[in-house]
């Protein structure tokens, strides 16, 4: 007969959350939650912890949004969208585990770096269309692509995270986002999300478009006083041609960004497969 396991070996200090991670220390927050580095002392490996704050534990709509969001991810698997791996509570705080990436996100990237070749950008550019097409084949709608939610690790991987405000295309689940309220960062919006009208996944491709834009061009297309005028200026008129502010880009790149940023979504590349293919070629 087997002997018995020996006992774990105690924790070191540090908050233990559901008995089994470790927080070690916090590496970046946003509006709704904390993001931690942590042990899965179980499985002996490094992890991200998302951990909602105190102040939003009892906020029922939050908590059950975020935790939708962990169910809905935990159903993707692609090299290029952060891997969900639990969801847990502590201390009436909803938390889910993620892969840890080691690297930073595009936004840090261009606050130093301003401008991105057009290399990059098409790497970029077609990890992140790929990664959305797998949750739009599985029924999501992202709803809030931006350089703040795509990650760029030291070896060149691309991943998009936060699922936060995704929404399924035929969900018949209350949204927990009143139909009137624009979900989504205003500089990053697509006109039909603007609009308020139902979205497909060529909302996504719209932000996505923008995200390229600012990486060539070095700013967002559309910039008002405040964030109302920014979102309503992609109603109003069309981006600075690309190849004005750059004029040594590769014209098909321009053509093909100009076109993902068409008003009328019929207009845009279809799926995300369809642009990931446009930007390698």
């Amino acid at each position: 007969m087997a002997s018995p396991a020996a006992p774990p070996p105690p924790a070191p200090s540090g908050v233990l959350i559901a008995g089994r991670y470790l927080l070690d220390r916090r590496i970046g927050r946003g509006g709704m939650a904390e993001v931690w580095s942590a042990t899965d002392l179980e499985l002996d490996r490094r992890v991200a912890v998302k951990w909602l704050k105190s102040n939003l534990a009892g906020d029922a709509i939050v908590a059950e949004r975020f935790r939708r969001e962990a169910m809905a991810v935990a159903r993707l698997s692609h090299p290029n969208i952060v891997a969900v791996h639990d969801v847990c509570e502590h201390e009436g705080r909803q938390a889910v585990v993620m892969q840890l990436v080691d690297g930073k996100s595009l936004r840090t990237l261009l606050d130093t770096q301003k401008r991105l070749g057009p290399e990059l950008t098409i790497h970029i550019g077609a990890a992140i269309a790929g990664a959305l097409h797998e949750a739009h084949r599985a029924g999501f709608v992202h709803r809030d692509v931006k350089p703040g939610n795509i990650l760029v690790t030291s070896d060149g991987r691309v991943l998009l995270t936060d699922f936060g405000i995704a929404k399924g295309l035929d969900s018949t689940e209350d949204d927990l986002t009143s139909d009137n309220v624009m979900m989504g960062t205003a500089k990053y919006l697509s006109p039909e999300q603007v609009r308020g009208k139902k979205l497909d996944g060529r909302a996504d491709l719209y932000s996505l478009g923008l995200v390229l834009y600012e990486c060539l061009a070095g700013r967002v297309p559309f910039l008002g006083e405040t964030d109302a005028d920014t979102a309503l200026a992609r109603l109003q008129r069309d981006p600075t041609d690309l190849g004005h502010l750059r004029p040594t880009l590769p014209i098909g790149l321009v053509n093909l960004i100009h076109r993902t940023l068409a008003r009328n979504p019929a207009h845009r590349p279809q799926t995300g497969n369809e642009l990931r293919a446009a930007l390698l070629a």
